[in-house]
Parts: structure tokens; C-alpha cells; sequence
């Protein structure tokens, strides 16, 4: 069975109350996750890593904490249970280490069992009520229908919090069984190279085309989309440059900060522009990713991006002592613009809703895949403009989206080849070293954390 998400916004149906407490929950568990997470390091800083765990009741006690007492527990467990699985996962090298989140940030406090209920709503839906407490004089704080029965529903749920907007998140059973990425994968490693390019669509992702198949399709921004886009980044700029006058007037001692009223009244003017280019991009992703999906052939090639490298500032240049220009006005521009389009963001939907059309995805190198041509394999190339490549080797001119898009689809077919022939070795290899025996090794404690 296939265990899928969902996520809705609930800001529209909150009352005041409502939002209050959920903000109040929402904070308390970033506050206990922020303490352990700091109590953590400590430890591990003083080599005492064994002594970490998971309780919190010393938290509530600590001076200007006061507040987390009036927060139902569980809430304050849920955060410290999930800040040490974080921790334990981060000592055996699974992950990074978690880092500690500031308001800015989006937060969410976990849900159990403890403080909701899940009534059957008709034959297809159920009625979630979350209560304020888990006393036994608890009352009702909100309640919500959801389109899945309560057989299909997980045990927790999850409230996020990201400026004034609230979301509603959780887990269901859909019942239906999707083949593997590998397993479908597998099925087409017995083709032929040309025959598996058949069964291939390879996407570039780009600036000017966010979207270019090797089948031909080009999925851009609409009109709309682009006005409105330009429109905020517009009005964005604008009240960025009047509260930089207002902090450098005001004498700020802190330029990121807004020491006035009037100064955090421009910087929600700010966030809000944010938030609604956010919604743009959100909305274009889940589109052409659907569109995608649908027309592709059973098998995506999507280039494995570097996009935070791909977005770093731009390092100065020295000349001996004397620094020199190094287009950081220009990076920055492209920066902005390679955010703007969201390439990780498609790249992420594309993967999912790939799934629930039973086609396959596959992540390839994505080195020179702009400057290789895809007829001859020839890296001399020359881009006279953003659009076209033109190939020396062979003399070809043709857009340099499209070719990139079929360079990718071929490397997408060596990929699934060299893949398919190391697991191959890798069964021959295991099968030799059966013929010698090798005694167990012995069995080595866990060493302190350093």
C-alpha cells in the first residue's frame, strides 16, 4: 500500500482564538525543539554524548520559560522526542545535525492521538476535531472534514505556521500498490540503448524555458503569471528602498532589524509581497510539472542540479592588492532570477506526480549538458545567444534548450545501462566469495560521541 500527504490551509477557517492558540502551540514546540537542539551541542561539545536524551520537564523550569506550562504536554514531548530522534540520526551519519528555527522560518507543532478525534463523515470523508487540552475536561478547538475515512488516516497530524497562514498536514492510505523506481527501472534495462531512448523524455530546466522536453513540449509562464511576478518584485524593491531610508534616518544600530513601527509595518509589507510570489511559483510548479508528467514517456530524465552552488554571490577578484569588477551586479541577477523559476521545486513535483502515473525518474550528471552537442557528442560548441547552440564539429545550429533536453535523455539511457550491469557485478562478485569462508568479525561497541 501506498502511504501518500496531504496538506491544506486552514487560515480562512480559523476565528481569532483559533489562531491564537495554534500560534502559542506552534511556538512553545519551536522553543522546546530549540533548547534541546542547543543542549545537545553542548554535550557533544564536552564529549558527554552519551548523556543525551530525550526529557524536557527541566526546559519548563528554566527562567523566562514560564510560559511552556500552559501548553498541553504532549505538544512539548512531541518536540523533544522529534529534536533527539534528529540527534541520534545526526551521530550515526544519517543527516546533518538539525539547526534551530527562527520565527522567519516555517514551524509546526506535531498532533497525537491525545488531542483529536476522528469520526466517520458518510462513506467517504471523516470529521477531525482537535480539543484543547488532553484533560477530561478538554473542549473542542477545531474541526475540519477531510475527504479520506478514518481507516485511512494516520495517528498524527501536523499544524504549520509560515507568517499569518496555518496548514493542515497529514498522512493516508490510498490503497493502491505502485511499482518501485528501481523495479520499473529494471524492466527497461534489457532494451537496446536505441530502443530504450524510445521510452525516455529528457528535461532541461532552464531560466528563459523553465521547462524543455526532448519531445518537444516548452512549458513558460503565462502572461498573467509573469505580470503578476514582476508586478511584486516591483512593489518588493519599492519598499525596500523606503525602510532602508527609514533605518538609515532612524540611526539603526542593527541594519536587519526594525527598531520602529513604522519600520515592521513595511517589513510585513515586505513579507507580504514574499508571500504572494511564493503562490505564483507554487501554483506554475504544480501545473507544468502535471502537464509534464502526463505527456512523458514512461521513463523522466530530470539533470541532477547543483542549485545552491549554482546560486552562490559572486567571489571577488583580486589583482595583486587591488580588488577588481566581478560582476556581482550580474550574478545577483541571475540568482534572483534562478530562485524566481523554483528549478528544485519542479524538479520535486515532477518526481512525486510521476509516481502516481507508474512512470519512472532518474537524477543524471549535469555537467556540459548545455554545451554538448547531442548528434555528434561534441563539446565545441559556441552559444552566440542565450537560445541557440551552434556545433563546429558538424555544423549544426539548432536551440540550445531542446538540445540539452535530448542530452539529457541519452544520458538518462547510459545511466540505466551502467546502473543494470553493476548490479550484475555486483551478484557475480558476491557469489566468488562465498568459496572462502570468513569467521564473523567481532561485534564493537558504540564509542562515545566525540
Amino acid at each position: 500500500m501506498a502511504i501518500r500527504g496531504f496538506c491544506i490551509s486552514i487560515s480562512e477557517r480559523l476565528r481569532s482564538n483559533q489562531a491564537t492558540t495554534f500560534a502559542q502551540w506552534i511556538g512553545a514546540s519551536n522553543v522546546m525543539r530549540n533548547q534541546k537542539i542547543g543542549e545537545y551541542r553542548e554535550l557533544l561539545a564536552d564529549g558527554k554524548g552519551s548523556e543525551i536524551a530525550q526529557g524536557y520537564s527541566h526546559i519548563k523550569k528554566l527562567q523566562g520559560l514560564e510560559f511552556l506550562r500552559e501548553v498541553p504536554v504532549q505538544l512539548l514531548r512531541n518536540a523533544a522526542s522529534a529534536a533527539f530522534s534528529d540527534a541520534e540520526a545526526a551521530r550515526a551519519g544519517l543527516r546533518k545535525f538539525p539547526k534551530m528555527k527562527g520565527r522567519h522560518k516555517k514551524r509546526s507543532v506535531l498532533l497525537t492521538r491525545e488531542l483529536f478525534i476522528i469520526e466517520p463523515l458518510g462513506e467517504h470523508g471523516s470529521l477531525l476535531t482537535i480539543f484543547d487540552n488532553a484533560t477530561k475536561k478538554r473542549q473542542k478547538l477545531f474541526s475540519v472534514k477531510l475527504p479520506y475515512i478514518p481507516e485511512q488516516l494516520a495517528k498524527q497530524f501536523r499544524i504549520s505556521r509560515q507568517g499569518a497562514k496555518f496548514y493542515l498536514s497529514g498522512s493516508y492510505d490510498d490503497g493502491v500498490v505502485n511499482t518501485s523506481n528501481e523495479a520499473l527501472l529494471r524492466s527497461y534495462a534489457h532494451l537496446s540503448d536505441e530502443e530504450l531512448l524510445c521510452h525516455v523524455t529528457g528535461i532541461d530546466r532552464g531560466v528563459v524555458r523553465p521547462i524543455q522536453t526532448s519531445d518537444g513540449l516548452t512549458i513558460t509562464y503565462s502572461p498573467e503569471e509573469a505580470e503578476s511576478l514582476r508586478r511584486q518584485v516591483k512593489k518588493k524593491a519599492h519598499y525596500q528602498r523606503i525602510l532602508a531610508r527609514k533605518k538609515r534616518l532612524n540611526g539603526n544600530k542593527n541594519r536587519h532589524k526594525c527598531e520602529t513601527a513604522k519600520q515592521r509595518k513595511l517589513a510585513a509589507k515586505i513579507a507580504k509581497t514574499d508571500a504572494k510570489m511564493a503562490d505564483v511559483r507554487k501554483g506554475f510548479a504544480h501545473r507544468a510539472s502535471k502537464q509534464v508528467v502526463i505527456a512523458a514517456k514512461p521513463i523522466i530524465g530530470l539533470e541532477d542540479l547543483n542549485l545552491k552552488g549554482m546560486t552562490k554571490r559572486a567571489k571577488p577578484k583580486q589583482e595583486g592588492r587591488r580588488f577588481v569588477k566581478n560582476n556581482a551586479h550580474a550574478k545577483s541577477g541571475l540568482n534572483r532570477s534562478l530562485l524566481n523559476v523554483a528549478l528544485g521545486r519542479l524538479g520535486d513535483f515532477i518526481k512525486y506526480k510521476a509516481v502516481d502515473y507508474g512512470k519512472a525518474t532518474v537524477e543524471v550528471w549535469a555537467a556540459h549538458s548545455s554545451m554538448t552537442h547531442h548528434v555528434c557528442g561534441s563539446r565545441d560548441t559556441a552559444r552566440p545567444d542565450q537560445a541557440t547552440l551552434m556545433c563546429h564539429h558538424c555544423g549544426v545550429v539548432e536551440n540550445a534548450d531542446e538540445n540539452a533536453a535530448k542530452v539529457v535523455a541519452q544520458r538518462t539511457v547510459t545511466y540505466i545501462k551502467e546502473s543494470a550491469f553493476a548490479d550484475q557485478a555486483k551478484s557475480r562478485k558476491t557469489i566468488t566469495r562465498r568459496k572462502k569462508k570468513v569467521a564473523d568479525p567481532p561485534l564493537v561497541c558504540e564509542l562515545a560521541s566525540v
